[in-house]
């Protein structure tokens, strides 16, 4: 077996419903074992195993997995070092820790990726840190970074960009204003979406994420199960829904 069979049984780690301590111990065994029969652990190695730890939330192994991944790139022991796909599978650990430094660790690992000369930084990359914001209810620094993207030349915001920065307002301590601050957003999507951004579309997950946040705005109101069908048809309509996204 070569180093993609050995990458794609520790990708199917992941998906199957192993314990964290059986996923990540059997990855970890696999790289070993190619490492021992001649074959050189590489990227996409890596790539499988931050993936499992990214999914457990266990940020702290991500990150040492990258630096190990570093320096072996340093000793000459891996011929590409690591790049996007690796750091930002360390960012989307860090939005999925308790860990309190976790948005500050996540913030310092990107800057680091952004002064680094061989990193060419996505829209992902950036969906790394925004995920950090939006599930911790960080709706200013989710906000700004939303700007970032906007203003860039390389890049342009997604369907999802927008969606984790509704829910950081959603998800705010203070969430009084969430339900307009959603709708603002859900308007710009549709500005982008008629000058030419067809990645902008609202779907279903957007709408749903607009409703929660209207519903956290106004605590009296109840959950979104409470609604009637006449709260949900004048829901639909204000938002230009053509269908209720709940099931």
């Amino acid at each position: 077996p070569d180093a993609f069979s050995y990458g794609a049984t520790i990708k199917a780690l992941k998906n199957s419903g192993k314990s964290k301590e059986i996923a990540i111990a059997r990855a970890k065994e696999l790289s070993q074992s190619l490492e021992k029969n001649g074959g050189a652990g590489n990227e996409i190695i890596f790539a499988h195993r931050l993936s499992i730890l990214a999914k457990f939330g266990l940020a702290q192994q991500a990150e040492n997995l990258l630096k190990e991944m570093e320096e072996k790139h340093t000793l000459g022991d891996l011929k590409q070092g690591p790049g996007i796909i690796h750091y930002t599978a360390v960012l989307n650990a860090w939005s999925k820790t308790d860990d309190k430094k976790a948005v500050a660790r996540a913030e310092s690992l990107f800057e680091r990726m952004k002064d680094d000369p061989n990193l060419d930084l996505d829209l992902a990359a950036y969906h790394g840190l925004l995920l950090n914001y939006a599930v911790r209810g960080m709706s200013k620094k989710a906000r700004r970074l939303l700007q970032v993207i906007l203003d860039s030349d390389n890049m342009s915001p997604n369907r999802n960009t927008f969606t984790m920065v509704i829910d950081s307002y959603t998800r705010a301590s203070s969430n009084t204003n969430a339900g307009l601050k959603a709708e603002e957003l859900l308007d710009q999507m549709r500005e982008l979406q008629a000058a030419g951004n067809s990645d902008v579309e609202p779907d279903s997950v957007c709408y749903a994420s607009v409703i929660r946040a209207k519903q956290a705005s106004k605590p009296s109101a109840g959950t979104i199960s409470d609604l009637s069908e006449f709260d949900k048809v004048q829901l639909m309509r204000e938002l230009q829904m053509e269908r209720w996204p709940f099931q």
